[in-house]
């Protein structure tokens, strides 16, 4: 019997030749014949690529947003796995940058196919059409646009100038080589389709293991479409659990796990991806993000670098040590500038606030924000210390920590009780913060020490007791 993703993969290249509208006859007459009990074995095969070209499953939920976009999120579903959304120091064929969709829409509408684009929309707009229908525009808009779009990109090749005026209308020539590999997965959209549809939702180590499905299927694959292998690899590294698993999934391609021999195989963009990940997340930690969010980049950082580190010898790769060693050095100097902070900021906390009678005490929480940030890399440095520079600074900011969070936190605990009426909100802001600073460094059970003593200054004491304190 033929292979079903090689089936499936025909259907839908000659479904996609056909308009919406003879799909949905087709689609119709279909289920009228397996209404009517057909025993035709490929009926169901056809009957599902009808539906998914009919309603691909775009991931997009269209009605928890304006109906002004559902068209364009629905001409740029395909290549969904393949969006990033950060900024990459250099464009990775087959990762498209999420920002450069509008420009790049906008220039579709305006030059490549404004009538085409302008009677989608209209049709899109309207409350009475269906979402099924936006769906059907928007793969039309797919097909008829790609001839156009593949001209402007060979104008642009042939042309300096040419070049230049699609560079600027794009939104730059990073944004061009994303219209690039938006072409190159519209056009590969079959066998794409059929790649996402053979291979498991999340991938672990497990599915690289040599003989295992879907590492015999994802090398037949790149073997049979090797010029956009960089696709499959975006589509790969969608799925995977772990990014540092794209390192081993070509280790197990390549058939070696010596960079120079990964590196100069046909399967080297498996590990180019792992690499642009090491950037993404070296560029998501020094970027404007939350604790939480900088905690997990770093997490991430560390887990693919340590791979490198312990399992490949990157000075084999030149280029590829020097896209590692600049991570580190960016890292390295964003951890140092915060811990260099994070004393002086805990500091700050600790002292009570002088605050106006009748005025409530607050707290600074961009100072607080600080102070746990510095916590929370001194302890990120237990495990990525290796792949950092910043062991000295690490071990001075954490013997400075420990000082001042002991020592404060118990003489605000000793002076609490005494603190007169007025203070006592400001004392106790400060004390709580104290704690919660030092649940954070030394961890719960020895806040929950501080909290009884905490709540030990504040119980009033008998008078028999006070006044034998006292005397």
């Amino acid at each position: 019997m033929p292979d079903r993703h090689l089936l499936t993969a025909k259907i839908r290249s000659y479904l996609q030749a056909l308009s919406p509208r003879a799909v949905q006859t087709l689609l119709r007459g279909l289920e009228g014949a397996r209404a009517r009990g057909s025993d035709d074995p490929h009926l169901d095969l056809i009957l599902d690529a009808c539906l998914s070209t009919v309603r691909p499953d775009t991931g997009i939920v269209l009605d928890a947003e304006p109906r002004e976009n559902w068209l364009q999120r629905l001409f740029f579903a395909p290549v969904e796995d393949m969006l990033v959304t950060e900024m990459l120091p250099s464009k990775e064929r087959g990762r498209i940058t999420r920002s450069s969709l509008p420009q790049i829409w906008t220039w579709i509408a305006r030059d490549i196919a404004p009538d085409r684009v302008s009677v989608a929309l209209q049709i899109s707009r309207r409350l009475e059409t269906e979402p099924d229908e936006v769906i059907e525009q928007a793969v039309s808009l797919r097909r008829n646009v790609l001839a156009p779009m593949e001209q402007a990109l060979a104008e642009a090749h042939a042309d300096d100038r040419a070049h230049q005026k699609i560079s600027m209308l794009v939104g730059g020539e990073r944004a061009l080589r994303d219209v690039e590999d938006l072409v190159a997965a519209f056009r590969e959209g079959a066998w794409l389709e059929a790649l996402r549809e053979s291979l498991p939702q999340r991938l672990t180590e497990w599915d690289f293991k040599p003989g295992s499905p879907s590492l015999t299927r994802i090398k037949a694959v790149t073997d049979r479409h090797g010029e956009e292998r960089a696709l499959i690899a975006a589509v790969v590294l969608s799925r995977v659990e772990a990014p540092e698993s794209m390192l081993s999934l070509a280790a197990a391609l390549a058939g070696s796990m010596s960079i120079r021999k990964i590196a100069e195989s046909s399967y080297s963009v498996f590990a180019e991806m792992a690499l642009s990940e090491v950037e993404r997340y070296a560029g998501i930690a020094c970027g404007e993000c939350t604790n939480l969010k900088l905690s997990g980049a770093i997490d991430a950082y560390t887990r693919i670098v340590k791979v490198l580190d312990r399992q490949f010898d990157l000075m084999e790769k030149p280029a590829w040590q020097k896209r590692v060693a600049d991570t580190r050095r960016q890292l390295s100097a964003l951890v140092a500038r915060e811990l260099e902070a994070a004393t002086g900021s805990i500091r700050r906390l600790l002292v009570v606030p002088k605050v106006a009678p009748g005025v409530e005490p607050e707290v600074d929480v961009v100072l607080l924000e600080e102070a746990h940030r510095g916590i929370m890399l001194v302890n990120k440095m237990r495990d990525a210390a290796e792949n950092l520079a910043v062991n000295e600074i690490t071990a001075r900011t954490r013997h400075a920590l420990d000082q001042s969070l002991d020592i404060k936190t118990r003489s605000l605990l000793a002076s609490l009780a005494a603190a007169r009426e007025e203070d006592r909100k400001a004392h106790l802001l400060a004390v709580d913060i104290a704690i919660d600073l030092c649940e954070a460094f030394y961890g719960k059970d020895y806040a929950d020490q501080l909290r009884r003593s905490r709540k030990a200054a504040l119980t009033p004491k008998p008078k028999q007791e006070a006044r034998q304190a006292a005397s």
